[in-house]
């Protein structure tokens, strides 16, 4: 399965990929990561720009000092994170599961990291349209998931600081009055993504489980017959 949650920090992209993950590893009997491991490559969110499991030898030293680099090497190296995850190792995996990807540079890039604003050089919102194109062309059964809530929700989650991801929160550059425009942002993205396969997951009113089963409810539509495969071999 190729799959992308994106969404605003609080928003329960990370919660609900636990979730999705603990509910495929039971459907084709793969190995289940808890966290803070986590099945997803979710390292584009800067500083988090390690891997969850795998890189314990460098991985507070780096994400200490990402941020110390100027706009225009930070750029570059966001630009090798989304390249690299094109590459075939990626691509013709049987999961390829990424949170935020190249979404989040489009959102975050001119907002917070100081580079690929709108009419800038590598202006991340028409290189997003790009990826899309590159995404349909290697992996068009790609789901593109948008973990949504309210601007009140997310701040009164951030002011409960209740996650099992407390250290991901505590390290980025987003703030509780931003959380408006970044739903906006990421909503805007979604709705102008050249991804076919699209879902839409509100937690404002939902506990975990019911949007676990929103998702599998809704994702249904695009399994492929190589998922199915791998999950009436497990079930038999």
């Amino acid at each position: 399965m190729h799959l992308m949650l994106i969404g605003c920090e609080w928003a329960g992209k990370r919660t609900l990929g636990v979730e999705i993950s603990r509910w495929w590893s039971e459907q084709t009997g793969g190995e289940f990561h808890p966290p803070p491991g986590i099945h997803f490559h979710d390292h584009y969110t800067l500083p988090h720009v390690v891997h969850a499991e795998g890189h314990n030898d460098h991985k507070d030293l780096s994400e200490s000092q990402i941020l110390s680099l100027n706009p225009g090497l930070l750029e570059h190296f966001q630009r090798f994170q989304t390249a690299y995850h094109f590459s075939a190792g990626f691509v013709n995996g049987p999961d390829h599961w990424n949170i935020d990807w190249y979404y989040a540079d489009a959102v975050f890039g001119p907002f917070y990291w100081g580079f690929g604003g709108p009419g800038e050089y590598a202006d991340r919102r028409q290189m997003a349209r790009h990826h899309d194109e590159e995404v349909m062309e290697m992996m068009p059964d790609t789901v593109l998931v948008l973990v949504k809530t309210s601007a009140d929700v997310i701040q009164n989650r951030m002011a409960e600081g209740k996650s099992p991801f407390p250290d991901r929160h505590a390290g980025t550059l987003f703030k509780a009055e931003d959380a408006e425009f970044i739903l906006g942002r990421f909503q805007e993205e979604f709705d102008n993504s050249l991804i076919k396969n699209k879902i839409a997951i509100d937690t404002t009113d939902a506990t975990v489980d019911e949007s676990l089963q929103e998702f599998i409810s809704k994702v249904d539509l695009y399994l492929t017959d190589e998922d199915r495969e791998r999950m009436s071999a497990t079930a038999q």
